[in-house]
């Protein structure tokens, strides 16, 4: 298939404008106790803060991913960025907590416009497994540099000086959306310019794409419903097995220095090999570390098990976006898959706290492993027809290459 290559300029703006929608998602365990202490709530009320950012995030993903056809994502961009510093902007001068989770849900509406837009567009290159495995791998990065910097923040100006922050690093982000690709989906037809690829015939028909996208996204939000899950109960389980509060924040920064490079290795996976493949071995993979962090639930399972339970899943993200850009190169499957993770994400720990109060962690182990194995299978919808698709259309790509090194110089 044929997609837009971009250049280093341009995948530099769309990793950069990914990273400042996420600023206030990836520190949420920060902003939870800022929240806390800020405005004298309860843990509750500050989880419905990022709950109502999540919901926001969610509902907008789904609008923009109807919208990807009619505006340019430089449009989109600038748009999504500009609600999300007016929301983080607000959030810093929010009276009450109830403001506080209007204002972040009016945030959340700006990182879903432009998280659907960085995920189609990805879809629409010439090589979307790489770019989107060089953008989950800018999130370990991202993470141990937040992880340096937001604690400090917090410390010295509360929770409302972190919104500050939140929302200047929001509008830093324009400056990538300048540099970011300025394509469209097309509205008919394959690929960022609505041109047919070597073999139209190999592609699922836009009705059997639409479909196999939707039962692989639903997939993809129990996926993260289960992982969302287990990772807000970590923590404790570390606690269980007597591992130190300390330690447990070096296995953390070990999990985010290993997304640096797990992304990238899948991605070089999934553009060779196929999405199943990485499906399957992620899903074993996440099998054992589950088993060793809460049925074992010992010190040295731990300092094994919850790194690797961190880079698992951002291993995973990149061939499975990749099935959704084979199955529809248009991008505007792609663009609705922020929506069911962020669902899946917000409801996950819901579930599996009355898991632990009833069942306890072993409990709660085993039912991780159940709920990851039906949304894998769902999601094998997507890698299964990409996969079988590749395989259609190499013969044809095989005759345009011969083609054209062969008279491409005339």
């Amino acid at each position: 298939m044929t997609g837009e290559k971009l250049s280093p300029l341009q995948l530099g703006g769309l990793v950069s404008v990914m990273l400042a929608c996420f600023t206030v998602s990836v520190t949420v365990a920060y902003n939870i106790g800022a929240i806390v202490a800020g405005y004298n709530a309860s843990a509750a009320e500050a989880g419905l803060v990022a709950t109502a950012q999540g919901l926001g995030t969610a509902a907008a993903a789904l609008v923009t991913a109807r919208l990807i056809t009619r505006f340019y994502s430089r449009q989109l961009f600038i748009t999504g960025l500009t609600i999300l510093a007016i929301g983080n902007g607000f959030s810093a001068f929010a009276p009450t907590i109830e403001m506080l989770a209007a204002f972040q849900c009016i945030g959340g509406v700006g990182t879903g416009v432009v998280v659907a837009v960085v995920m189609s567009a990805a879809a629409r290159t010439s090589n979307p497994e790489m770019t989107y495995g060089y953008v989950n791998a800018s999130f370990g990065g991202y993470i141990i540099l937040l992880g340096f910097v937001m604690p400090q923040v917090i410390l010295s100006t509360g929770i409302k000086g972190a919104f500050v922050v939140y929302a200047a690093v929001a509008a830093l982000g324009l400056v990538g959306a300048f540099l970011a690709p300025n394509s469209k989906a097309a509205a008919g037809g394959h690929g960022a310019g609505g041109d047919q690829p070597a073999s139209a015939a190999a592609i699922p028909a836009r009705g059997n794409a639409y479909t196999v996208g939707m039962v692989a996204l639903i997939g993809f939000g129990v996926f993260f419903f289960a992982q969302s899950g287990l990772g807000a109960f970590v923590e404790r389980i570390g606690r269980a097995a007597e591992v130190p509060l300390v330690s447990i924040g070096q296995v953390f920064a070990i999990g985010g220095l290993l997304t640096i490079a797990g992304p990238l290795v899948a991605g070089w996976i999934g553009s060779r090999f196929g999405s199943s493949l990485p499906l399957i071995l992620v899903g074993i993979g996440l099998s054992i570390v589950t088993f060793f962090l809460t049925v074992l639930n010992t010190q040295l399972s731990f300092y094994v098990a919850a790194p690797l339970f961190t880079v698992l899943p951002a291993i995973l993200m990149p061939s499975f976006l990749g099935s959704l850009a084979v199955i529809d190169p248009t991008g505007r499957i792609a663009a609705m898959q922020p929506a069911f993770a962020t669902l899946g994400g917000a409801l996950g720990p819901v579930f599996s706290g009355i898991i632990v109060v009833q069942a306890g962690f072993l409990g709660l182990g085993w039912y991780t492993i159940a709920i990851f194995g039906i949304g894998m299978t769902l999601m094998a919808a997507a890698t299964v027809s990409a996969d079988r698709t590749r395989r259609q259309l190499q013969p044809a790509l095989s005759v345009v290459r011969t083609f054209g090194a062969k008279y491409g110089a005339d």
